[in-house]
């Protein structure tokens, strides 16, 4: 099984997608045969010789960091690069990581809803998305759930090795919890006060600002009068 990686963390150095990468082949690479390549987005001398790794690719996963909720400029580039592919690649498997520091697994469910969508316009088999919360610090080795995330991503590259597939149940397993508990909202709340009191009222306090006025809604009050 010959598998192409593309990369897009914008990162120059070693990055948290670097590391789950790492991983994930390493369990990959466990199976006799398997072989893979690993492209960095940012590294491509121009967007066409990203395509063309793409278009002579037949196993692909796409990786990178959650930004705002979506992705990279860089990785966003890339897609939309491969629009002359629309429709033409019913030869490929196509499947995505995606990592970021929020620890629940919601904050990446409307990203991957446009990364099906991806792969229908290009025509694509869509394998699946690994989505894993919490990996801030992983590349420098800071965390507490470091062993398990790295452990998890490792296993995943073995059946994945194994068959070619994502197994759903195993990818809502890792990316586990969905959402925020309950007692984790009521200490954010005290920590959200904490910080708005004396970090934010020190600074509004600095710029001559009132408690009151930082509460203002201008738009909405003239929408009112």
């Amino acid at each position: 099984m010959k598998l192409t990686i593309f990369n897009g963390s914008p990162k120059l150095q070693r990055g948290n997608t670097d590391v789950m990468l790492e991983h994930f082949t390493a369990g990959f690479h466990r199976e006799s045969g398997n072989e893979f390549q690993i492209f960095k987005l940012n590294q491509f001398a121009s967007p066409a010789e990203a395509v063309r790794r793409f278009e002579e690719a037949e196993l692909v996963l796409l990786a990178f960091p959650l930004y705002t909720y979506a992705m990279p400029g860089g990785v966003k580039s890339f897609i939309e690069t491969l629009q002359p592919l629309c429709g033409k690649c019913s030869d490929k498997k196509l499947a995505f990581l995606v990592q970021y520091g929020f620890r629940e697994a919601i904050h990446a469910r409307p990203l991957e809803k446009y990364l099906v969508t991806v792969s229908r316009i290009l025509g694509c088999e869509y394998l699946g998305t690994i989505i894993k919360g919490g990996c801030d610090g992983l590349a420098a080795g800071r965390g507490n759930g470091n062993k398990g995330t790295l452990k998890g991503i490792y296993n995943i590259g073995v059946s994945f090795g194994k068959t070619g597939l994502l197994n759903p149940d195993e990818l809502a397993a890792y990316s586990a919890p969905e959402f925020e508990k309950q007692h984790s909202r009521f200490i954010m709340n005290i920590i959200l006060k904490l910080i708005n009191r004396f970090y934010w009222g020190a600074a509004l306090k600095k710029n001559g600002v009132t408690i009151a006025e930082s509460y203002a809604k201008p738009y909405e009050d003239e929408r009112r009068g």
